[in-house]
């Protein structure tokens, strides 16, 4: 589930800008928050500069910036990236 309140879609380069907070939510307990958001549908990115921060089942996050490969489902953290694990949370595929 994503929620952000407002956006504007650019036409000609394929490309939605979302300037305020962006709200993720995934299953299993993985939450982000982010804001200021430009989505490339071209590219298939997403690059979110106004921080970021949030929840996965080992831990919290933070950082300056995320950058996301829609492509591939991967989220990089950059900028002063800190995660934060919980004691006991780390599950171990069998």
């Amino acid at each position: 589930e994503i929620r952000a309140p407002r956006s504007a879609y650019d036409y000609d380069q394929s490309r939605i800008d979302v300037n305020g907070p962006v709200a993720f939510a995934g299953p299993d307990g993985y939450r982000m928050n982010t804001g200021n958001v430009e989505i490339d549908l071209k590219n298939r990115t997403a690059v979110g500069t106004g921080g970021v921060s949030g929840e996965v089942p080992t831990g919290t996050f933070r950082a300056e910036r995320m950058i996301a490969d829609l492509e591939n489902r991967t989220v990089t953290l950059d900028g002063n990236a800190r995660l934060r694990m919980t004691p006991g949370k780390m599950r171990i595929p069998q």
